[in-house]
């Protein structure tokens, strides 16, 4: 029997190369093992989680839907009018219709894989287009479009977001589907809104699907980032309010309580977008996907609904950030909680910090592909800050330790 060759794609994610890197070094025997490679929130999200999963344990015998709950439609209403002020108003004249355009999802992964099927032979030279580096969910995603992949570099003086606008005229007429994602992953940037208006207006333009990952909007440092509600809102204001133009068209954002609420492991978020996408999602997942269960959509209201326990997990990562500058003199990125480290040689010094520290750590290199002789992961290692206090202070102080002595030295 054979299986589909193009799956082949996945043999070489970066979790893989990691530990492809790391096979023959042995860490210090007298040093516990610290894992700052994956984005996985180690710190609780406080005592509402627990309450509400205590809470709300009925209806565990029914088929949950996949449109959700009225509970958790509401709470997603309110969460986007106290977020992004400037989409209230479309949320209030029924513009957006929170019921047809919102969807709850099982976290982002997902759904972000699934995008690109709603896309694919809907242009013959189709191309899907994802930020490099990259989530290898947006690789997924684009694999399920069955374009060609483009790798577009998303470099420092960019503020690390690729501009779809400058891309060429003849590859945007094939593109079908395109990822970007705000705060980013790995470096941190923010997308300002007059860089989401552009990107918006690129895909009307060209008429393919921008998927926006925001799963990172509620962990930021100063001020909130903007999204793209907020950019679409302000799009359908110059335009002059059509009522009948749909103001998310042509784009899907994905939200989670993954990094918001320390919950990853609840596997709870939404989607909201243009129309005709949420509902052919909707029907897609009705017959083949995955359906969050109804008491976990109680439990995600309940998060979603309260902010107070997502200040305390940015006060977390904020303080964080203020000992990867005393260890490392490092600027706190603006959003996520990755630090996204220059060390020369990344595969090297990830190497020198196993065999040496016992830290482990993801080479910026294997979060990106090589394009036009160019991989714009090289050169830097992700550093997930997700620990408590004294075990990141820990982890950065071995960190620092390399880095001070020459980074990609020799092991």
């Amino acid at each position: 029997m054979e299986l589909n060759p193009e799956y082949r794609l996945f043999d070489g994610n970066m979790f893989v190369q990691m530990r492809g890197l790391l096979d023959g070094e042995t860490p210090p025997a007298d040093r516990e093992l610290l894992d700052m490679s994956i984005g996985e929130p180690q710190i609780a999200g406080g005592d509402l989680l627990a309450q509400s999963l205590a809470a709300y344990n009925a209806d565990w015998q029914y088929y949950p839907k996949a449109t959700g709950h009225p509970r958790f439609t509401a709470a997603i209403e309110g969460y986007v009018r106290r977020r992004w002020p400037s989409a209230a108003g479309l949320l209030a004249t029924g513009m957006i219709d929170i019921e047809r355009q919102m969807l709850p999802v099982p976290g982002t992964r997902e759904p972000l894989g699934l995008m690109g099927g709603l896309v694919r032979g809907t242009k013959p030279r189709a191309k899907a287009l994802i930020a490099n580096p990259y989530y290898h969910a947006w690789r997924a995603g684009a694999l399920a479009s069955g374009g060609e992949i483009r790798y577009l570099n998303a470099v420092a003086s960019d503020g690390f977001v690729p501009d779809l606008a400058a891309q060429p005229p003849e590859l945007l007429a094939d593109t079908t589907i395109a990822y970007l994602c705000s705060p980013t992953n790995p470096q941190g940037g923010v997308m300002s809104i007059a860089q989401m208006k552009a990107a918006i207006r690129t895909a009307r333009q060209h008429a393919f699907l921008l998927v926006m990952d925001e799963c990172y909007a509620d962990i930021w440092r100063g001020s909130p980032p903007p999204g793209a509600l907020e950019a679409a809102a302000e799009i359908h204001a110059e335009e002059g309010s059509d009522p009948a133009q749909d103001p998310l068209r042509n784009i899907v954002i994905l939200n989670s309580l993954s990094k918001r609420s320390s919950a990853a492991g609840l596997r709870v978020g939404f989607i909201i977008g243009d129309r005709s996408v949420i509902s052919l999602y909707g029907k897609l997942i009705g017959n083949s996907g995955s359906i969050v269960p109804t008491p976990l959509l109680h439990v995600a209201a309940d998060l979603y609904d309260d902010d107070d326990h997502v200040a305390a997990i940015r006060a977390h990562y904020d303080h964080s950030f203020a000992l990867a500058t005393r260890y490392l003199g490092t600027v706190p990125p603006a959003g996520g909680f990755f630090l996204w480290l220059p060390v020369g040689d990344d595969q090297m010094f990830v190497r020198r910090l196993m065999a040496e520290q016992a830290v482990r750590a993801m080479p910026g290199s294997f979060m990106a592909e090589t394009v036009d002789g160019v991989n714009p992961g090289a050169g830097y290692v992700r550093l997930a800050l997700v620990h408590d206090h004294e075990r990141t202070e820990e982890s950065l102080a071995r960190v620092a330790a390399i880095h001070a002595s020459g980074q990609s030295g020799a092991a």
